[in-house]
């Protein structure tokens, strides 16, 4: 199916849905395991076990009207309806766009879409508050909207420090073109020389 606005959508890659994927995971081999057990209980013994006997008769007393009945088909429903929802939902996109018009404004580059993944931008964040006077170490996590920075130094001037790394960070995401402009914050510590 070709696509009209002429994006590709493989490179604004959503990660995959392991949450709802190991949920029915664990599920679906907990009841296998129960099953497995049970059958060779059975062959091995000539008789069910007693939880899937006692699991039948406790079934068997129970009417499709009772209360209990009523309760464990609403919670069985519900559960699937999350788990579907969260199946369907698409995750946080993992890259954010570049826009040249912003960073060069001299090449033609209708039709075509350029991305820099969240793993980039953390490098790039952390190379650039490197650099800074008085950073000892640096570490960046970057969100959708937000690259935070933790910056060590054993300079007791910690607010000059990140105000620097917060400004040279953000003019080098600036320079890249970064749509939309993540917002820079930088948490400084100070440790002992």
């Amino acid at each position: 199916m070709a696509r009209d606005d002429a994006k590709s959508s493989s490179l604004r890659r959503r990660p995959s849905r392991t949450v709802p994927a190991a949920i029915v995971a664990v599920l679906v081999a907990a009841g296998g395991v129960a099953g497995v057990w049970a059958t060779v209980e059975r062959l091995a013994t000539g008789k069910w076990p007693g939880w899937v006997g006692g699991t039948h008769l406790w079934g068997a007393t129970q009417t499709w009207g009772s209360v209990v009945v009523i309760v464990i088909s609403i919670v069985v429903a519900l559960l699937g309806l999350l788990l579907l929802l969260t199946a369907l939902r698409p995750g946080m996109p993992n890259a954010y766009e570049i826009d040249l018009g912003a960073s060069q404004g001299t090449e033609d580059t209708e039709g075509t879409e350029f991305v820099m993944t969240r793993r980039a931008v953390a490098k790039l964040a952390t190379a650039q508050a490197d650099l800074v006077d008085g950073v000892d170490t640096v570490s960046a996590t970057v969100t959708s909207r937000r690259v935070g920075l933790s910056v060590t130094t054993t300079s007791a001037q910690t607010e000059e420090i990140g105000q620097l790394v917060t400004s040279r960070v953000s003019e080098a995401l600036a320079a890249v073109g970064l749509s939309p402009q993540p917002s820079v914050t930088a948490t400084v510590t100070t440790t002992q020389p």
